[in-house]
């Protein structure tokens, strides 16, 4: 279709030329044929420049169209330089987290080989210092009266239900909270162990320490109930920073080098909950630690763990070595807190013992309470936080986890079922 130029601007002409050809005519210039010849000229001239203007314009749109094709095609080719990168960071990231998590799996499962391999050495030192006769050996077979365990159970019946525990991932965590005074609430937890028989039956910690401890055993436990805390904490991600967890750290976990070298690497794989993990170390660990164990302490430190000093039976305490070896918490029972102070062994009276501790930036948890009046003296001494059965009961993981809206899912990330051992 024609533009309305095409039409207009040969008419404009002609009317031009007819003007130019009349007054030409007039004044004598030119006849009848040169008038007609004048109005045709100037017509053509107007219609050609009129179209190699239309062309020039054609070619500038063309131009422009040519230039925001070729813009686009580079921001085209952009996006998708930026998406390919973006797949390539996305892979890489989802292999670094293959990867991470592969890494975590293998760390543990070296490290729960190790528990098993040590499980296996302390039943065997205590099969040598005694060796069971027939109705002792009828006692351990895994039986529905073994599981049924009472206070008065033979030894070697209650090593063998503490084996089967351990290997078949039967060990319970229960958490017990630790409260700010005097708001009481809910700062920190103490993760328990519990150990379950084949038919639910608890074992409480009053049965199997006993047997576990001279037969070497208690790091196991204890690091079995370490990797659950692990798990716990795992779940719990982002929801909950301002709540750790206390989780006990043995010696023979500390002294023994080999075993402590992979602990080490499993727990630099979960640095990332260096805040919401706080070992908890025995005062005397603390005092009969060599040049071994404060190697592997500080190893933790350097990771970004902490540490929480408990079962503590005297005051007299270098609080500033304890501050240098990264201890940021100390358990003290009521008792001993508003006993007699000569007995506490203390340099300072234990009602100043929150203002030296705070000189060098460490908490005050008083433990063991259990009545309000010792509450209120307490809080005459300014303790920071208050743990026992007055605050609250261990609960299993899941009824504690419920109480503070925490994820409550909490599977394990490797399956316990090593070999048989012993």
């Amino acid at each position: 279709m024609p533009r309305v130029s095409q039409i207009l601007v040969p008419m404009v002409a002609a009317l031009a030329g007819i003007v130019i050809a009349g007054v030409l005519f007039r004044m004598g210039a030119t006849n009848g044929v040169g008038a007609v010849l004048v109005v045709g000229l100037v017509t053509v001239i107007a219609s050609y420049c009129d179209l190699i203007l239309d062309r020039l314009n054609e070619r500038e749109r063309i131009n422009t169209a040519f230039d925001d094709v070729i813009a686009t095609q580079n921001r085209l080719r952009s996006d998708a330089e930026v998406t390919r990168r973006a797949i390539v960071e996305l892979k890489l990231d989802i292999d670094n987290k293959i990867s991470t998590r592969n890494d975590r799996v293998v760390s543990e499962v070296r490290v729960l080989e190790s528990l098993v391999r040590n499980l296996a050495d302390g039943i065997a030192r205590k099969a040598v210092a005694h060796e069971p006769d027939e109705a002792e050996v009828r006692l351990t077979r895994p039986s529905r009266a073994v599981a049924r365990v009472a206070e008065d159970a033979p030894d070697d019946a209650m090593l063998e239900i503490i084996r089967r525990s351990l290997e078949e991932n039967r060990v319970d965590v229960y958490m017990q909270p630790v409260v700010s005074l005097p708001q009481r609430r809910v700062r920190f937890y103490e993760a328990l162990s519990r150990l379950r028989t084949e038919d639910g039956t608890l074992i409480m910690p009053s049965q199997y320490i006993r047997i576990a401890e001279p037969a070497g055993l208690m790091s196991a436990v204890d690091n079995v109930l370490l990797f659950r805390c692990v798990q716990v904490l795992r779940s719990w991600g982002q929801r909950s920073k301002d709540i750790a967890v206390f989780c006990n750290l043995s010696r023979e976990t500390l002294a023994d080098e080999d075993f402590f070298t992979q602990f080490a690497e499993f727990m630099e794989q979960n640095s990332e909950l260096s805040s919401m993990l706080i070992f908890e170390i025995a005062q005397s660990t603390f005092a009969q630690c060599g040049a071994v164990e404060d190697a592997h302490l500080t190893r933790l430190a350097d990771m970004g763990f902490t540490f929480s000093m408990d079962k503590v039976t005297t005051l007299d305490i270098d609080f500033a070595l304890a501050r240098q070896r990264q201890v940021r918490h100390f358990k003290v029972p009521a008792r001993l807190l508003l006993g007699d102070p000569a007995k506490a062994g203390s340099r300072v009276h234990p009602a100043d013992l929150k203002e030296l501790l705070a000189r060098f930036g460490l908490n005050l948890i008083a433990e063991r309470v259990e009545h309000e009046k010792d509450v209120v003296d307490l809080l005459d001494y300014n303790v920071d936080y208050g743990q026992g059965f007055l605050f609250g009961e261990p609960k299993p993981i899941r009824e504690a986890l419920a109480d503070q809206g925490l994820p409550r899912s909490v599977a394990p990330a490797v399956p316990m079922r090593p070999r048989a051992v012993g």
